[in-house]
């Protein structure tokens, strides 16, 4: 029985211990950046590791009303991009805080 109970001691430190790392690499992904960039560079999307948009830059020169619809265009692929590459990111800080365990996508986890 005390050989079960010192198991279960370590089985819980070491939950404790990945719930922790996890914890910490969420904290991390809030100030890792990540940036994509569509038509040469005039339009960028900035998101965090959580996929947070944080910046959307256009350069001024295709800001006119007439590059209404292409603007529209160049921003979702720029934002899908961005979001794409936050995701990554999010799973390979995740995978390296879990230290490769197999954990499964949990909504809200990352």
């Amino acid at each position: 029985m005390k050989l079960l109970d010192g198991q279960l001691g370590k089985l819980l430190q070491q939950a404790q211990k990945l719930q922790a790392d996890m914890a910490r690499a969420q904290e991390e992904l809030k100030n890792m950046r990540v940036e994509a960039a569509v038509d040469a560079g005039s339009v960028r999307v900035v998101a965090d590791g959580r996929q947070q948009i944080i910046d959307i830059i256009l350069d001024p020169g295709i800001i006119h009303p007439a590059n209404a619809r292409v603007i529209q265009q160049l921003l979702m692929e720029a934002v899908n991009k961005a979001l794409e590459k936050s995701k990554n990111l999010a799973n390979q800080e995740m995978n390296r805080a879990t230290g490769g365990l197999n954990i499964p996508n949990i909504p809200g986890l990352f």
